[in-house]
This record gives C-alpha cells, sequence and structure tokens, in this order.
C-alpha cells in the first residue's frame, strides 16, 4: 500500500488489486453504511473505543478476503470510522468488518448474502455470509394514502403464508408467493396487507439453554435443541436489508421493491411490522423507517418492542403521513388536550378489544357494556384496528375448538404462551366427530366475523382465518416452521363456507360507510335525522342502561349520519346481537315513513347471507336464535 494525496487534497491510500488499482481516502461519516456516491463507495461504521478495526472486501461470493483496510483510531470522528474507495467496480464485491477481532456484518447492510435457505445456523465465522451494495429499485407506485376507516387490513407470515403445498403457487415462501396470491386478496376483499418481520433476522439463536432441577432438585443449565425463530422477532437484526431467504430470484431488495408496485397497482397497502429491542436508540430506528419508507414506500409501520417510543417515533417530520401502528398508547402524551391531527395517522393494535369481544362471543356474564364500547369506538386521534386472532395466540379456528393450549411441540413442557386465552371448545376439545359440535363452532366463527365487519374502526384478519386455518391448539408457534405454522389452504367444505360467508360480510361492510365512519358515533340526533346516529335496543325498543347480566343487545345505526359515494344517504341497519344459549325477542325501533325492515343475515340459518331472499320483517319485535346475529336493512319498501 502507498500513501498518496487523494481528490480534493485528502490524504488516501493506493492498493493494487491484482486486476486493477483501488484508492482509499477519508469517507463522509454522515452516511451509514455502504453507500455508492459520485466518487466511489462510502463505507461508514461505529467502533468501540480502543478496538481495532478494519474493512474487508471480497470478490462477489468468495470466502476469502480479497483486501483488508485498516481502519485507523486516529481518523475517527468520534468513534465513527468512514473511508472512501475508489476504483471498485458495481456489483462485484461484498463486505464485512472485523472489530476487536471479530468479523460482523454492517447493521445497515441492505443485502446480505449467503443466508438463502431459511433455518440455517450461523457459523461461528461467518465464512460465505457478507453484505452487498445493491441497487436501489425503479418504483413505479407511491403509497395509497387510504384513511383507517376504509382499510380491511390482512395479517401474515411472508414464508408461512405460501410454504404449504397446498397454497398452489410456484415460489413458495417467498415475496413471489405472495404476489401470486394477490388475486386471492382482491377477491376476499382486503385492501391492506401487514406483513410480520421481513428483514433479516437470525432464525437459529446460539446455545440455547433450560434451566431444570436434577435429581436433588437443584436447578441446573441444560443446552437444548436450537429451535427455529420462525416468526422473527428478534432483539439482535440487519432493519435495512430484506430477507434473502424470503426471496426466489436471489435479489431480495427488487423482488420485494416488485411485491409492492404489485400491491399497490392492486389497490392493496403494504405495512410492515418491525420489532424493535430496549437497546436501540430512536435515530436509529428512524434510519430504517426512513429507509424503508422513502426506497420501498411502504405505507406503514407496525411497531412493537420496548424499543418502539410513540411519544418520540410519532414527532417525526417524514413520517407524519404514514401510518404508525403501536400495541397501546396514551394519545394525550402525543396530542396534549386531544386536538385531532390533520392527518390520522397513529393506529392502537387493539388488544383491548380482543379479550372483549371473545369474552362476549362465549356468552360470559357481564361483557354487554364492554362490547359496545369496542364496538364503536373511533377516536378523532387516532386508528384502531379490531382483531379476533392475531400471530399471538389461538387462531379464530383455534379459539372455538380448544379451551387449553397444546403446545408441547415448542419443547417447553406446555409451559409457555398465554393461559388467558378467552376461548370455548363448543363442547369437545380438539377434532370430533360429533355434527352438533361442527355446526356450533361453525355459528360461532360467523358470529365473530360478523361482529368484527360491524365494529368502527379498521378490521384484521390473521391470514387463514376466513377459511378455517388451524394450528391444532398451538396458541404459541413462534418456532413451527412446518405445518402447524404454515397455512393449510386445504380445510374441505366447513373452510369454504366460512370464506364464502367472509367475503360477502367485506362487501357488506364496504357497502355500507356508516359502519366504517371517519369518526366515533356520538349516541345523539345533533343532524335532526329523527333519532340518534347509533343507539341500543333491548327487549324495550329504547332504553338508556344495560343490564349486567344480559348476553344479547340490539344495534341500529342511522344511514342519514353517512353517505355513499354516489351522495345519497345510507341505509338504516338494526344488528341484533345474541350470544345466549336461549333466543330472545328483541324490539324493533320504528322506521321513517315507506322504510321496512328486511332481514338480510341470519348466522342462525344455513343460508346465512339471504341475498335476494331478505324477508321483509312484520311487527315490532324480531326472535334472535340462540348465540346468533341477524342484520336488518332498513329501505324503502
Amino acid at each position: 500500500m502507498k500513501r498518496t494525496s487523494g481528490a480534493k487534497g485528502k490524504a488516501g491510500i493506493k492498493m493494487s488489486t491484482g486486476t486493477g488499482n483501488i484508492h482509499v481516502e477519508s469517507g463522509n461519516p454522515a452516511l451509514w453504511g455502504a453507500v455508492r456516491t459520485t466518487e466511489g463507495y462510502n463505507f461508514t461504521v461505529a467502533v468501540p473505543e480502543g478496538k481495532e478495526a478494519s474493512l474487508l472486501l471480497y470478490k462477489k461470493r468468495r470466502k476469502d478476503v480479497w483486501q483488508e483496510i485498516p481502519l485507523r483510531e486516529e481518523d475517527r470522528v468520534g468513534n465513527v470510522s468512514s473511508v472512501l474507495i475508489r476504483g471498485l467496480t458495481d456489483g462485484s464485491f461484498a463486505y464485512n468488518y472485523r472489530i476487536d477481532g471479530k468479523i460482523l456484518q454492517d447493521i445497515y447492510t441492505r443485502q446480505l448474502y449467503g443466508r438463502e435457505k431459511f433455518g440455517q445456523k450461523m457459523p461461528e465465522t461467518p465464512d460465505g455470509i457478507a453484505s452487498m451494495v445493491p441497487e436501489a429499485p425503479a418504483m413505479k407506485t407511491r403509497p395509497l394514502k387510504l384513511p383507517y376507516e376504509e382499510m380491511v387490513l390482512y395479517k401474515t407470515h411472508v414464508r408461512g403464508f405460501t410454504k404449504d403445498s397446498s397454497s398452489k403457487v410456484k415460489a413458495k415462501g417467498t415475496f413471489q408467493g405472495i404476489r401470486e396470491k394477490i388475486p386471492y386478496l382482491r377477491e376476499l376483499g382486503v385492501n391492506a396487507l401487514e406483513l410480520m418481520p421481513v428483514y433479516e433476522f437470525f432464525e437459529t439463536p446460539e446455545g440455547e439453554k433450560r434451566r431444570i432441577p436434577d435429581e436433588n432438585g437443584v436447578l441446573c443449565d441444560v443446552e437444548q435443541p436450537v429451535r427455529i425463530n420462525y416468526w422473527g422477532y428478534a432483539a439482535h437484526a440487519l432493519y435495512f436489508a430484506p430477507k434473502e431467504a424470503f426471496s426466489a430470484t436471489g435479489h431480495p431488495v427488487q423482488e420485494f421493491a416488485d411485491l409492492v408496485d404489485a400491491l399497490h397497482e392492486a389497490g392493496i397497502a403494504c405495512i410492515l411490522e418491525f420489532y424493535f429491542g430496549p437497546e436501540l436508540s430512536t435515530y436509529f430506528i428512524l434510519n430504517v423507517l426512513h429507509y424503508w419508507q422513502l426506497t420501498f414506500r411502504v405505507d406503514g409501520f407496525h411497531l412493537i418492542g420496548e424499543g418502539a417510543k410513540v411519544e418520540e417515533i410519532s414527532k417525526d417530520e417524514l413520517l407524519k403521513k404514514t401510518k404508525l401502528i403501536f400495541t397501546g398508547f396514551d394519545p394525550s402524551m402525543v396530542y396534549g388536550d386531544g386536538t385531532a391531527p390533520a392527518c390520522r395517522n397513529l393506529g392502537e393494535h387493539n388488544l383491548g378489544y380482543q379479550e372483549m369481544l371473545r369474552r362476549y362471543l362465549k356468552g360470559d356474564e357481564g361483557c354487554v357494556s364492554g362490547f359496545t364500547y369496542f364496538q364503536r369506538r373511533n377516536p378523532q386521534t387516532h386508528g384502531v384496528i379490531n382483531f379476533f386472532a392475531d400471530h399471538d395466540g389461538f387462531t379464530m379456528a383455534d379459539m372455538v375448538s380448544y379451551e387449553r393450549k397444546h403446545n408441547m411441540d415448542n419443547g417447553d413442557d406446555n409451559t409457555d404462551g398465554s393461559n388467558s386465552n378467552y376461548s370455548w371448545n363448543c363442547g369437545a376439545e380438539g377434532k370430533t366427530r360429533r355434527q352438533a359440535v361442527h355446526h356450533l363452532r361453525m355459528r360461532q366463527l360467523k358470529n365473530a366475523f360478523l361482529m368484527l365487519m360491524t365494529s368502527q374502526g379498521t378490521p384484521m384478519i390473521y391470514g387463514g382465518d376466513e377459511f378455517m386455518n388451524s394450528q391444532k391448539g398451538n396458541n404459541n408457534a413462534w418456532c413451527q416452521d412446518n405445518r402447524i405454522g404454515w397455512v393449510n389452504w386445504n380445510n374441505g367444505k366447513e373452510g369454504e363456507e366460512l370464506l364464502a360467508f367472509v367475503k360477502q360480510l367485506i362487501q357488506f361492510r364496504k357497502s355500507h360507510p356508516v359502519l366504517h365512519g371517519a369518526k366515533e358515533l356520538r349516541l345523539m340526533d345533533y343532524l335532526g335525522a329523527g333519532c340518534p346516529d347509533l343507539s341500543y335496543h333491548s327487549q324495550r325498543a329504547w332504553f338508556s342502561q344495560m343490564e349486567n347480566t344480559c348476553r344479547f343487545i340490539g344495534v341500529m345505526y342511522c344511514g342519514d349520519y353517512a353517505r355513499r359515494e354516489d351522495g345519497e344517504p345510507d341505509d338504516y341497519l338494526y344488528v341484533g346481537y345474541n350470544m345466549h344459549w336461549n333466543s330472545h325477542e328483541l324490539a324493533l325501533p320504528s322506521l321513517p315513513e315507506k322504510r321496512v325492515w328486511r332481514r338480510t343475515v341470519d348466522t342462525g340459518r344455513e343460508e346465512s347471507f339471504l341475498g335476494e331472499a331478505a324477508e321483509i320483517v312484520e311487527g315490532k319485535s324480531i326472535v334472535v336464535a340462540p348465540r346468533s346475529i341477524v342484520i336488518l336493512v332498513g329501505r324503502q319498501a
């Protein structure tokens, strides 16, 4: 190596490579990671104080180090080393760092290679695993900017959604596999897709141990077989790099970009889930979010983990029109006096909804008040994401099939996973041949989906729930990279029946704007329409207080408080919810002149959507069958 005077008077090092020369000089420490500039490639990395460090360059796909460039402590700005290298050929090299004698990947890497097989164990020394500098993808689309009230959200795992052979896609378990399923998502009626971690996480953590008592009762650390972190929620990850194992083409950056474009072209927003641990700074987290926002033009993020601090992240000006979903937060910490923001970009992953509505579904006492609260909740400050099932907990099919978790396959003696599932097996634990149990489970699933689609806010479906996908009672399938954790697309006639029902429900919700308004309903007649925007009914047509022991209620929406796309007012809707094991008669409020009630949906009937067979309801009341829900539509006779 020969020290020379570089461009613009910078001191540099000239290195002979055998195939040409490269020139090393001081870089720009504000450009984190490896960035191609007009002058060459800029490399920037943080180095602990007093530690030796060097940049390792490799010929593409080669394991041996081609060049090792010292990162001298005297050249650092603070604890940051930065070098600019001229003479590197685009796409012909990869890199790592050697810091304090250990070879490490760049935490800002945009693309990793050597991790193309999902679940492969990380070697003690990362031979064959290095970082590349990918071309920035040329995006064709922009974020869709769907408001929360217009969204129907679908959440899934990239690998698990199509990995099973029943998915019938060519590129199973990949970004491309998701793209092959876009026609299905459109037919289902969803318009937003949330993906569990798509970045480079390490699915085989080192040295898992478990403390168990020996023969004398003394707790000892015992090695156990390595389990795959299938979900991807890990404390250490390479957050800037789309996961190579999720790529069918070997070009994960471009493949993911193509997926986002294809989703947008189909009218489907793309929301990414990120787990951030407490060790990460808000500065770093914002860098991550900015990269995915600006590079791939995704529509938003669901942020979980202790590092996801809503008060700090929500202040970022670049993200003010990007959806930011958090698991519960105090809006007063963000908006102070509760003044509505110009763009309602924050969202709440609504755990309270899941608990209360599962309890009401199975007929617990004292839930009607909580049910109506979560059913109408739609704050002016932020959106709410409502769901019955998520990755953590029972699927919806298991919610009506199991009362106990069945997690023995996880390797923790069934001690992992939540014990509070608010589930009911409908009379038999797990699989059964009893037809009465099957019919009741189907009715309960229809009830759950109907509750979800008639709640204000944003409904979220966990992938496969719409056709009764089961995890065999496992409520914590974090390590199940197999047919327990994958979506099974073959669920027979029952799955087809539920799927058809969910499709109709989604379309029904979309066709009635009174079910998904931009503002919370006020239970008042502030337009002089003759009745409140939302009202509650029981054996009496109008009442002001709900009985604590009651398990049934009627809910009416006044259509004059919502407008269709053509400017005309919506229909009146009356939804009778009866989660009791007995039939109940609900009083019907009177409609304006020349309107009649038509029974449009009834989960107590085998053909739940009546369609053209919707019958006029005579009289002043309606009987709702046990554990059933009816929807009446009030319109011109």
